[in-house]
């Protein structure tokens, strides 16, 4: 009955360790996550543009690239290209 016991407590050893190993595996791939959410919140969140000003910009750039589709040969007519 001994030998049994030493198995099972080695055996909880070794699934404790690598237990130990995914729960640090998972803390590092979050801390990156969050590291690299950090880096693009700027970009993607904080525009110092008000919601009218970037809805101008996008129009303007819509236009621009219609624009540019009817001076490279497009003949779709929902582009408007005559």
């Amino acid at each position: 009955m001994r030998d049994l016991d030493i198995m099972d407590l080695k055996t909880a050893e070794v699934d404790r360790d690598v237990t130990i190993e995914g729960m640090q595996t998972a803390t590092d791939l979050l801390d990156l996550a969050l590291k690299e959410l950090e880096n693009l919140s700027p970009t993607c969140v904080d525009t110092g543009m008000s919601y009218s000003e970037r809805v101008k910009k996008r129009e303007t750039e819509m236009a621009a690239l219609v624009k540019a589709l009817c001076i490279l040969g497009e003949t779709d007519a929902k582009f408007g290209c005559p």
